[in-house]
């Protein structure tokens, strides 16, 4: 039972009536005061000794009740279930309340320590990891690993620049594809102005050359030297030869010049000298030599193969052309303009008029005289 409290029943210490100014405190008071407030100590200290066994025993009970409670708990289950008497299982209670307690404050320390920032081998272990792994061992195996890509990527560049030097080395510098004159093939020739081997002697100068850098313009350039040749193709046969195709220059007029007689073809290129006129026209051609051998091919491809036939000689000025026939008639061509209807004309005034002059410049008026 507790003890009376000081307090009043409405919850308010009672307090002394303070003394009254009109009092005077005598000797006997001020003898009476330290006992007084000895005895009030006492009685203070005595209250609290009270309170405090007064909740201690209250706590044993309140255990005791509730050892008493689980006892008989742990009796009626064992004897439900026919298992030990009750003080094993009471003992059994009080080592299983135990461990969890243990757990409990087990598990508070753990939460403690992973509150805090921890190293990550200690945090692997806190948190149930098979094997701490190590940080550092993690940072040196990435630097390794990038130490190996970039060597990887090094070796690799290196055995680029190799594979590619050598494999430039041998296309372009290696005599695997080098040019070899044997292996030139020639077609287009005559036999005679142009043969095989004057073509594979053009082309000598660019024997050992791989085809990788032989320049083909070049090949033909020195093949066009010999005169004879018009136009000429060149491509590679791989892996060390040329084809070489070459179209030959057709005489078309003979021309006296440096005191022999030349074939002229139809560009105005001196390229074979003959003995004689024989059976072509005997041509006059302008300083414009390209030009002039161009106006007399456009009459003689125009005149028919009896009128083109009785052709001795014809010049151009480059402007005119003019022609004799064997007969020694002149004919007054003009411009190579309107060639088809000059030669219609000039056959049909051969055919039924006499005349030592025929002037055709004019297709639509022809004058005969």
């Amino acid at each position: 039972m507790r003890p009376p409290s000081p307090r009043r029943p409405g919850g308010k210490r009672e307090r002394p009536a303070a003394p009254s100014r009109a009092e005077t405190p005598t000797r006997d008071t001020d003898e009476a005061s330290p006992a007084s407030s000895e005895q009030a100590r006492s009685s203070r200290g005595e209250g609290s000794s009270r309170r405090r066994g007064a909740s201690k025993r209250e706590a044993s009970e309140r255990g005791a009740n509730r050892r008493s409670t689980s006892e008989r708990f742990a009796q009626r289950r064992s004897r439900q279930r026919g298992e030990e008497p009750s003080e094993a299982s009471a003992e059994r209670g009080s080592r299983g309340r135990g461990d969890e307690s243990s757990s409990a404050l087990e598990r508070r320390r753990t939460r403690g320590t992973v509150a805090t920032p921890v190293g990550t081998a200690d945090a692997a272990t806190l948190l149930g990891s098979v094997e701490a792994t190590d940080l550092g061992d993690r940072l040196r195996e990435r630097t390794r690993a990038r130490r190996m890509l970039l060597l990887r990527r090094i070796g690799l560049s290196v055995v680029t620049v190799v594979v590619v030097t050598a494999v430039g080395w041998v296309a372009f510098f290696s005599p695997l594809f080098a040019l070899s004159s044997a292996n030139v093939q020639v077609t287009g020739q005559d036999g005679r102005l142009v043969t095989v081997e004057s073509v594979r002697s053009s082309v000598s100068s660019f024997e050992g050359v791989p085809l990788t850098r032989l320049n083909t313009a070049a090949v033909a350039h020195a093949v066009l030297s010999n005169v004879a040749v018009k136009t000429v193709t060149v491509s590679r046969r791989w892996p060390t030869g040329l084809k070489v195709s070459v179209t030959m220059r057709t005489g078309m007029v003979v021309e006296a010049a440096e005191g022999a007689y030349w074939l002229v073809d139809d560009q105005g290129e001196r390229f074979e000298q003959v003995g004689g006129v024989g059976g072509y026209p005997l041509v006059t051609l302008p300083e414009d030599r390209a030009r002039g051998a161009s106006d007399v091919a456009s009459v003689l491809g125009a005149l028919d193969e009896s009128t083109r036939s009785q052709v001795s000689a014809i010049s151009s000025t480059g402007n005119q052309v003019t022609f004799t026939l064997r007969g020694g008639q002149t004919v007054k061509w003009g411009t190579s303009e309107d060639a088809p209807q000059k030669a219609r004309v000039l056959a049909t005034l051969l055919a039924n008029v006499k005349a030592t002059t025929y002037d055709v410049s004019a297709p639509n008026h022809p004058v005969t005289s």
